[in-house]
């Protein structure tokens, strides 16, 4: 199979960042969570706009639109982030933002 090295970014600078990978291969661009969850889990999206009158649009921009995933499951909540910086600072300041929001009693953050 042919590598190839394909634009996928560009950084804070303006700097291209090329990434090597086969023709079977296929980047997408990062869907902010609002969007993935109303075009997958309809369920969420009241809750999450809750949040999002909660909390401000800046905040819920900066750690819960670009969050991997949420789950409910009755009482209980996951959520998936890929940094550790954005666990701590939701577990530290929008906990209860959450728990009221959502209607859960148990919310676990996972760094993945």
């Amino acid at each position: 199979m042919e590598r190839k090295y394909r634009m996928i970014e560009t950084n804070e600078l303006g700097e291209e960042i090329f990434i090597e990978y086969p023709d079977a291969f296929i980047v997408e661009k990062f869907t902010p969570l609002m969007d993935r969850i109303e075009a997958n889990k309809p369920k969420l999206l009241e809750p999450l706009k809750k949040l999002k009158n909660e909390i401000g649009e800046e905040d819920f921009e900066k750690y819960f639109n670009t969050l991997l995933d949420i789950k409910k499951f009755e009482n209980q909540m996951m959520i998936t982030t890929d940094r550790n910086i954005n666990r701590s600072i939701i577990t530290r300041q929008f906990m209860d933002h959450l728990h009221r929001s959502f209607d859960v009693d148990s919310v676990r953050i996972v760094v993945q």
